[in-house]
């Protein structure tokens, strides 16, 4: 039940304040964000380090998966929409996400459908969505450079998390 309350809330925040009229020049950041994710999942298959727990009525990790995808379309419609030009209000604008997924993140955790694995943290999920922001930020305005210092940076998290890569 906490996924279907969350992803209608995202939904709504969406409907409300994302930038709909322009979901066009976003798809292609809301593709590397959920490709991410895709990778993520792969990548980690035997030795995740956070995973979703599927509860009632979605006993299954695809309804899941498919909840995590229309988040993400959300959140950059949201972010990306309403993305400030200055440079200082732009930090900010950014600090607010890092807290708001991280505050997501911690009630997950708090109903039981959000499990660390392996000694990942709250505060390792912090840093995390600092990066994540800053990364969906940058594919927006040069997309090709960021998928390029994408590849070095899932290298050095896999080594920092001893990630088995077979």
């Amino acid at each position: 039940m906490a996924e279907i309350i969350g992803v209608s809330t995202w939904i709504l925040a969406a409907v409300r304040w994302g930038d709909w009229r322009n979901w066009y020049i976003y798809y292609p950041t809301i593709l590397y964000f959920i490709l991410g994710d895709a990778l993520y999942y792969y990548v980690t298959y035997n030795h995740q380090l956070w995973s979703l727990v599927p509860t009632w009525p979605l006993k299954h990790e695809l309804a899941c998966l498919a909840g995590e995808f229309i988040v993400f379309a959300c959140t950059v419609l949201i972010f990306l929409g309403r993305y400030p030009s200055g440079h200082i209000v732009s930090i900010w604008w950014t600090a607010v996400w890092v807290f708001i997924y991280t505050a997501n993140e911690w009630i997950l955790l708090l109903t039981g459908t959000f499990k660390y694995h392996h000694g990942w943290m709250l505060y390792h999920s912090f840093l995390f969505n600092i990066l994540l922001f800053t990364l969906l930020r940058f594919h927006f305005k040069k997309p090709l450079f960021t998928m390029v210092l994408s590849i070095p940076i899932t290298l050095i998290l896999i080594h920092i998390n001893s990630i088995p890569v077979k």
